[in-house]
């Protein structure tokens, strides 16, 4: 059976891709085009597969390309902290501590290519990597405590942290830290109750593409759901609520 020339030569652009990935250890693969991603790993004609594709095909009116992230315990923090370094806009305030010297190189970058190079080699370097992802997981307790505390003061506080503390594992900030966040990036990942929290506590908007949700009210899910309007957008792609990517290069509008 033949092929025909032009897909033979897209698969061997996708195991260059995987190649390069993996020889330079990326915790975030370079970026391809976004539908042939799709057609490598959605080829069946089952109802997810279909699923899938039609998601995929929305999210492509939007973004031409897309990077994989490492789907380990830290995926959800992964996509999301790499989205949020490597955009031109400003860092928020979190981000620009004076005692941080990779934050304050950053924050003189204006521009999207020096963002991504920046963050492409933060990112095959483990051990500022995983130092990053503690540093949020404290930032996250933080905001919890806060949270908490007004909640205990009779304040008004978003609905997701009444939810947070209503489980019987997450009761107080205490068992959040021991049950849960500690657990991040070891034995589990990021629930979606704790999605809200990481928006919170990065002080960005995540918008959320969740592919087995296509053609319903879930399709696009943003975190916090009433978000301040001077938080930046952090854009990810779903195919469950475990394993996050990261859609890149947006689409140029056309007017008539």
């Amino acid at each position: 059976m033949y092929r025909a020339a032009d897909e033979i030569e897209k698969e061997k652009e996708l195991l260059i891709h995987e190649r390069v990935a993996s020889e330079l250890r990326l915790s975030v693969a370079p970026e391809m085009d976004i539908m042939d991603y799709c057609k490598k790993e959605w080829r069946g004609n089952t109802q997810k597969a279909t699923c899938m594709k039609k998601g995929y095909e929305e999210v492509s009116q939007k973004f031409t390309s897309i990077r994989r992230v490492r789907g380990d315990n830290y995926c959800a923090l992964r996509a999301t902290l790499f989205q949020a370094m490597s955009q031109p806009a400003e860092l928020p305030a979190w981000l620009q501590d004076p005692e941080l010297t990779l934050w304050a190189g950053l924050a003189e970058m204006r521009t999207a290519e020096a963002r991504q190079i920046a963050c492409d080699e933060l990112f095959t370097n483990e051990e500022e990597e995983y130092s990053l992802y503690e540093a949020v997981k404290f930032l996250m307790l933080n905001r919890a405590i806060e949270l908490y505390d007004d909640k205990e003061k009779g304040k008004e506080v978003p609905f997701f942290s009444v939810l947070l503390f209503a489980r019987d594992t997450s009761n107080d900030p205490g068992q959040l830290l021991k049950n849960h966040l500690n657990q991040v990036g070891h034995t589990g990942g990021l629930e979606q109750v704790e999605m809200f929290l990481l928006a919170y506590a990065v002080r960005h908007t995540i918008k959320v593409y969740r592919l087995s949700m296509y053609n319903t009210e879930e399709f696009i899910t943003v975190y916090p759901t009433d978000p301040p309007k001077d938080w930046p957008v952090v854009t990810l792609i779903a195919e469950d609520d475990r394993h996050y990517n990261i859609p890149v290069r947006v689409c140029e509008e056309t007017s008539l």
